[in-house]
């Protein structure tokens, strides 16, 4: 037998068992998860198939190795015919297991890389829920202590109240005095949301006006690209609209046109600075409803009357998968432990 003969058959020899041992491991790993998922399987898609040709990275290395640098036997005996005729040990037979593992290990980890998903919730996640945008009025006369320990702080302790109890609505927030301003855009994020309203200050904007129908413009600026079947837009000031620019009313006509519904809050005692008949207006242009309270239980009071008010529609989000790539690193990791207790045990190679 010529000399690459004997070096092509060293390398078989060498290669089979570990690509033998590898296939059965990872035969069994994935009998286990099928058996795991049951029905399910059918469901598995791979979201980043390309992933797969990681596979490959070590299956080269393990046969550029066995090309290379094929192993070559470890223990010289004098009476070769004697050790022939005892043939050779479960530890010789298992001595490419190791190797075999680890390679299974690899393929799975290559397989979780491609991120195996679920079919079963391609559909886009519903919940029932409106899109609703708070309109603040933060002009200096919201300083008044006539509600507890003034008319700012009560305002926006009943709209944080208000904000944990939407839990499957979008909720998004503007603060207006001489101008309008964006707090939030629409989230579900409420956590952040309300940190950003606990923060609001007297001070952050012109206080000197107050600009109804700017912040009921930049609420409708909101809800512009709103899919929900029910818009709302909650606006709370304690005084008249007494800046220029846009007009209140245009501005509860445009909403009427869009279908969105404005619920408005005259927060505080009445005085000649108020103007309650210009907010029922509003309100009932756009098919909402006019609250007046002037004081901490009717603010509270016409907060739960707007939560019972409500109504709710379906809004709906984005599709999701579940993931499943953690079913598979399982294995892998099993695998790998199994590798390293072996070369350090029972399967221990010398020099």
């Amino acid at each position: 037998m010529s000399a690459s003969a004997k070096r092509l058959v060293a390398v078989l020899h060498n290669l089979l068992p570990i690509l033998g041992f590898a296939g059965l491991a990872l035969g069994l790993s994935l009998l286990g998860l099928a058996a795991y998922l049951g029905a399910d399987l059918r469901h598995v898609v791979i979201a980043s198939p390309w992933w797969l040709l990681a596979a490959l990275v070590p299956l080269l290395a393990v046969v550029i190795r066995g090309v290379v640098s094929p192993r070559p036997a470890t223990l010289k005996f004098s009476r070769a015919t004697s050790a022939r005729r005892l043939g050779p040990g479960l530890a010789a037979r298992l001595a490419h297991l190791p190797d075999g593992l680890r390679l299974a290990a690899a393929v799975l980890l290559a397989l979780a890389l491609a991120r195996p998903e679920s079919s079963r919730a391609t559909d886009r996640v519903e919940h029932k829920g409106i899109d609703i945008v708070v309109a603040l009025d933060l002009s200096d006369s919201m300083e008044a202590d006539d509600l507890y320990p003034n008319r700012l702080e009560a305002a926006k302790d009943v709209i944080d109240s208000f904000i944990a109890r939407r839990r499957h609505d979008r909720v998004g927030m503007v603060a207006f005095g001489a101008t309008a301003t964006t707090v939030s855009p629409l989230t579900v994020d409420h956590g952040v949301l309300r940190q950003l309203v606990r923060r609001l200050q007297l001070g952050s904007l012109d206080g000197s006006k107050t600009a109804i129908g700017a912040g009921l413009g930049q609420a409708l600026n909101r809800l512009k690209e709103s899919d929900a079947d029910s818009k709302v837009v909650v606006l709370l000031t304690d005084g008249v609209h007494n800046a220029e620019g846009v007009d209140p009313d245009s501005m509860a006509r445009e909403a009427a046109d869009r279908g969105v519904h404005v619920y408005t809050v005259l927060i505080g005692r009445q005085a000649a600075s108020t103007d309650p008949g210009r907010l029922e207006r509003i309100a009932s242009t756009t098919g909402g409803y006019a609250y007046t309270a002037v004081d901490q239980q009717a603010l509270v009071t016409t907060f739960q009357d707007l939560l019972n008010k409500l109504e709710r529609s379906t809004i709906l989000g984005e599709h999701i998968r579940a993931q499943l790539f953690h079913l598979v690193l399982w294995p892998a990791l099993l695998l790998l432990m199994l590798d390293i207790l072996l070369r350090s045990t029972r399967l221990r190679r010398f020099p």
